[in-house]
């Protein structure tokens, strides 16, 4: 893949994902009751408004608001920048890994976009399970990381197992 077809397909696959939670955070700010979580679909998911300070189920909140800046915001920001020109320029990485990147960029800025906008808070409002058994709150953004990360690990697992294979 050219530099040029990967600038176009990152851009795709992260602007879809960056959009799409965006909606999701704005529909969740607007529509859902503050803090009340309401359950759909015999009770596999609830929605409804949270506020998160901290990273993967509030990991981090309790720690004072200028370390979680420089943590979440600049630290998150440089390794996104890092990520992006990675993705970019490495001649090692097939499309399925450009793909698992690009996803991750995607979760990435729109969860840094958040923490900018709404002085270090990321809305989150999903949440599934059955019964008491059930996942923390978190939004699209999380799955795309999510989803990009697994990417990541498969295809650059399943690479290496057709290397040594044909060695």
């Amino acid at each position: 893949m050219t530099t040029k077809q990967r600038i176009y397909w990152v851009s795709v696959v992260a602007g879809v994902g960056l959009c799409l939670d965006q909606l999701g955070k704005w529909f969740a700010s607007y529509y859902l009751n503050g803090w009340q979580m309401t359950s759909y679909g015999f009770d596999l998911v609830r929605l409804g408004y949270r506020e998160n300070s901290g990273v993967f189920l509030s990991l981090g909140s309790e720690l004072p608001t200028p370390l979680r800046s420089v943590l979440f915001i600049a630290v998150v920001g440089l390794l996104l920048v890092a990520i992006l020109l990675y993705t970019l320029k490495s001649e090692d990485l097939n499309c399925n890994q450009i793909t698992g990147l690009a996803l991750v960029l995607s979760g990435g800025v729109s969860n840094l976009i958040d923490r900018v906008l709404n002085n270090g808070i990321v809305i989150d409002f999903i949440n599934l399970g059955f019964g008491e058994l059930r996942t923390g709150i978190f939004n699209i953004a999380d799955v795309a990381i999510l989803c990009g990360a697994m990417m990541l690990i498969l295809y650059t697992t399943h690479n290496q197992n057709i290397a040594v294979q044909k060695t």
